[in-house]
């Protein structure tokens, strides 16, 4: 009898999450508390994987891949602060940080700061200057009409090619398609779910760069 398909089930990320907390358990420094909190977002435990970004970063403090992983689930919660402080960390260190330069892009525009975003995504230009959402975010932040009935073209993680990433928040072309009625809280929702799902691959990519 052929084992059953656990992929998509709640059984295999619940063990999952039993494994990598035994990885954690024999090593507190190993980097199973990203896995660890992947695991627990597809369960839709929120807030222990918050809870396990947090706790790893106290032993790892320097993880990019979990600060990122971190500031993208608090800005899933509402915690903008906490997002835009760890966001803010990232850029510093590591400038070419498309995902994390974009989603604070987006928290600046949230708290009104439309220079911070404009001055970042022309940060982001010089390092990408062939990227057309790149271009887009520039031109976007930099409008004499400001965002009034736009939304914002966010870059998200990519090898540098021009060609824009599947993980962008707001991927331009496909919000071009969507009727001009539609309101703008369901595509700011739908943009955010985009983004959390595509985390996952982007996480798990990081790390598997920093363990190597």
């Amino acid at each position: 009898m052929a084992a059953p398909d656990l992929q998509y089930n709640d059984a295999y990320w619940e063990t999952l999450v039993e494994v990598y907390k035994e990885q954690l358990r024999e090593n507190p420094r190993s980097y199973a508390y990203v896995p660890l909190a992947d695991a627990l977002v597809y369960l839709g435990r929120i807030n222990e994987a918050i809870e396990a970004l947090s706790w790893g970063l106290t032993h790892l403090p320097e993880s990019r891949a979990a600060k990122v992983m971190l500031a993208q689930l608090l800005y899933d919660i509402g915690d903008l602060a906490g997002s835009r402080l760890l966001l803010e960390d990232v850029v510093a260190q590591w400038p070419d940080d498309l995902e994390a330069a974009s989603l604070l892009c987006v928290i600046y525009e949230s708290e009104g700061d439309w220079e911070s975003a404009r001055v970042l995504a022309l940060s982001l230009l010089e390092f990408y200057p062939l990227s057309i959402p790149a271009r887009k975010m520039v031109e976007y932040y930099s409008s004499a009409e400001g965002p009034r009935g736009k939304v914002a073209p966010t870059a998200m993680p990519s090898t540098g090619e021009t060609a824009p990433s599947s993980s962008m928040r707001y991927d331009v072309s496909e919000r071009e398609q969507e009727p001009a009625e539609e309101p703008q809280e369901k595509q700011n929702a739908l943009g955010v779910l985009e983004m959390m799902l595509q985390n996952i691959g982007n996480i798990k990519a990081e790390e598997e760069k920093e363990n190597g």
